[in-house]
């Protein structure tokens, strides 16, 4: 009867306790709750843009890459051209 007695009252104490929360203390635990939610979605957008840019930064360099290769292929032709056109003008 003791025990059932002791493990009512320390329920009810326990309860009581955290009813009784200051405002100051629910005011910082919001505040603290806002601000963790704030960081963790300004970590998630840096992720997302860091994966961004090393999409874009990697099609950016296929470009330029896929770039030199038509201007190079643009140059031979030129050159062909030029040969078979004016064939004396290159000897």
């Amino acid at each position: 009867m003791k025990k059932v007695s002791i493990i009512v009252l320390s329920v009810l104490l326990a309860c009581s306790l955290s009813a009784c929360t200051s405002d100051p203390l629910k005011a910082e635990q919001k505040s603290e709750r806002q601000a963790l939610n704030a960081k963790q979605k300004a970590d998630r957008q840096v992720e997302r843009a860091e994966k961004t840019l090393a999409v874009s930064t990697a099609s950016t360099a296929a470009a330029t890459a896929n770039l030199a290769a038509k201007k190079q292929a643009q140059r031979k032709a030129d050159a062909d051209l030029q040969q078979i056109t004016c064939p004396q003008a290159n000897q």
